[in-house]
């Protein structure tokens, strides 16, 4: 699943700082350049991908936007959260040149720190119609059960119990 295309940082970031970023063959620039735009995404979302990972399965089913026709199928979304969160984390890839007090800068680490309060279970991904956006990680990969709790016994080790190795 995308968590955000070049439509959602034209809305949060506006056309002309995209295209500042990225036309770097005309002078003045003048156009965006979509690839530029999709490896910064694809970078933002492995980003994501690796937060995410460690609580929901991916790829993420997303979130179910309500029907507004009868028997049709829904649509899927990525929770709106990651989709700031993506926008925030490949604007910061596009810049090259960066002061670490700006507010682009200040986005990132925002970003960052919320996707690590997503992999330690300090917040949750919603959906703003309800429902889950995926499926959580189980916590017993292996068996697909719950989490075990073992007891052991203190051994003692003594010459009696040693005695015959």
């Amino acid at each position: 699943m995308a968590y955000a295309t070049l439509n959602d940082l034209v809305a949060r970031y506006g056309e002309r700082e995209l295209i500042q970023l990225t036309d770097l063959v005309n002078m003045p620039p003048s156009a965006i350049d979509a690839d530029r735009v999709q490896i910064a995404l694809d970078d933002a979302s492995s980003v994501v991908d690796s937060y995410v990972g460690q609580v929901y399965a991916l790829p993420l089913q997303g979130c179910a936007k309500p029907v507004t026709v009868p028997g049709a199928d829904p649509e899927y979304v990525a929770p709106p959260q990651l989709v700031r969160i993506t926008c925030d984390l490949a604007r910061f890839n596009l810049y090259d040149d960066l002061a670490p007090e700006s507010e682009v800068a200040s986005r990132q680490k925002a970003a960052l720190k919320e996707l690590d309060a997503l992999a330690t279970g300090k917040t949750v991904l919603s959906c703003p119609w309800g429902g889950q956006p995926g499926a959580p990680l189980v916590s017993n990969a292996q068996t697909g059960g719950e989490d075990v709790a073992y007891s052991f016994s203190c051994r003692s080790i003594t010459d009696d119990t040693m005695r015959g190795y």
